[in-house]
């Protein structure tokens, strides 16, 4: 997420709203969850899309990724927050690399 500009992180907030919008017009709830440092990427911090209906729920395509930094974790939570997306705190029965999640 470094170097990244003002235009950028309004599309990344533009994203969010659309296919959580879109996710709502198909009786889906979209969540996304901030992970830090996962298997899968040890660099830093991921935040994936989770669409969660009545079987259940599933990871999406969808991720933003940044290093590993405080400054990768404010802008994560920037985002979601200008896309008015409420933070919900990490269970204590939730994966150890999971931060937080965002509906």
């Amino acid at each position: 997420m470094d170097g990244m500009t003002a235009t950028d992180i309004d599309e990344m907030i533009d994203r969010v709203m659309t296919e959580n919008w879109q996710a709502h017009q198909r009786g889906i709830l979209p969540t996304w969850t901030i992970f830090h440092r996962p298997r899968d990427w040890p660099k830093g911090y991921v935040a994936r899309r989770f669409e969660i209906n009545a079987d259940g729920g599933e990871a999406t395509d969808t991720a933003f990724v940044g290093d590993d930094t405080p400054e990768a974790l404010t802008m994560l939570r920037h985002i979601f927050s200008c896309a008015g997306l409420v933070c919900l705190k990490r269970n204590h029965e939730d994966h150890g690399s999971v931060v937080e999640t965002w509906v």
